[in-house]
């Protein structure tokens, strides 16, 4: 009996000596990944009573901001210089990116082959920023031919008479706009959808396409959007050399395709979006020939001091192709005489006008 007892009792220790083993060899196994964790973990330090700050992990990478406009800083700042050493940009270096700076951005953009946005993300950082960026190529734009119109206080009118602004009469020679007022921020969003950050038009024009606008809402005619107002000069080259492009790649030659573009998009100096009274009106998302939206504004822009600029009817006299987008701030006294005697902007400036 006594055997029996001292025999359970030896298998009692060994199986006690195993499991001790078992137990140190994974607590050994935790200290050391515990330790291993703590060598690539940041720390935490004190700082001045029971608060601790994380010291971050230096090798961790920094994510470069998005610039598009609104944007403001030092960011800018190197932005606006880069630009303005490869030749796209002639601005003032603020530190604010307006709509000069996003249209410097398209230029390299679009001369660079990259999407024309005119948002600075990752790839147009890195190319702009590489020795790979290409510098500026102006493309020549005629000279206008007209002699410089006297401007009044309304730099539209001349004579009395809404400006006239095609391929035959450039934009004159020192115009400017009397007030150009950012849309996104002077137009009610409840109204009307701004495509764009940056649109702006002249204060009068947009004053009368808001009451316009609201007129439609009241007879229940809503969701519009402006997708384009004033343009520059530069920025107007860069569509229509997108545009020419765009026929190239259809297998068109160059003069060919220069033509065809010309159709739809104004030469430089030419385009009415120069004057900041030209919006392209639209629904978002959809056509906007034939929707209840473009059947009301083509039949009541002329009491609001509008013209629908280009028709299918008068494209022989316009020169260009019909655009139910499209319209033209005149002035009521001029837009209903207009519709009155069914004359198109060339027309009733060669009839009641001197140029």
């Amino acid at each position: 009996m006594g055997n029996v007892k001292k025999t359970v009792g030896l298998v009692c220790l060994g199986a006690l000596c195993v499991l001790m083993i078992v137990l140190g060899v994974r607590t050994a196994g935790y200290v050391q990944l515990t330790r291993e964790e703590a060598a690539t973990t940041p720390t935490a330090e004190p700082v001045g009573g029971n608060v601790m700050v994380v010291t971050p992990d230096p090798h961790a990478p920094t994510a470069e901001p998005v610039l598009k406009n609104g944007a403001q800083g030092d960011d800018v700042i190197n932005l606006q210089s880069r630009l303005k050493t490869l030749g796209y940009y002639s601005g003032e270096i603020d530190g604010q990116f307006g709509n000069a700076t996003r249209e410097a951005v398209m230029l390299f953009q679009y001369q660079n082959g990259l999407d024309t946005d005119g948002v600075v993300g990752s790839e147009t950082r890195a190319l702009l920023f590489s020795a790979d960026a290409q510098m500026f190529v102006a493309t020549p734009t005629p000279a206008p031919t007209n002699t410089p119109v006297p401007l009044a206080n309304q730099p539209w009118n001349v004579h009395g008479m809404p400006l006239l602004v095609n391929k035959e009469h450039p934009l004159p020679d020192g115009y400017q706009c009397a007030e150009l007022v950012n849309m996104t921020q002077y137009c009610d969003k409840n109204v009307v959808k701004i495509k764009a950050n940056g649109i702006e038009g002249e204060r009068t024009a947009v004053d009368a396409l808001m009451t316009m606008l609201r007129a439609a809402e009241d007879e229940g005619i809503d969701h519009w959007q402006v997708s384009a107002g004033w343009r520059s000069v530069s920025y107007q080259q860069t569509l229509l050399d997108k545009k020419t492009a765009e026929y190239r790649k259809q297998g068109l030659s160059a003069s060919k395709a220069l033509s065809a573009a010309l159709k739809t998009v104004a030469e430089p100096g030419t385009s009415e979006h120069h004057t900041g009274l030209a919006f392209d009106i639209t629904v978002p998302g959809v056509s906007f020939k034939g929707t209840k939206q473009s059947n009301w504004i083509s039949q009541h822009c002329w009491e609001y001091g509008f013209i629908l600029r280009y028709t299918e009817e008068k494209e022989a006299i316009t020169g260009f192709s019909a655009e139910a987008w499209h319209f033209r701030y005149v002035g009521e006294g001029h837009s209903l005489k207009m519709r009155d005697e069914n004359l198109c902007l060339e027309e009733y400036i060669e009839k009641y006008g001197k140029l």
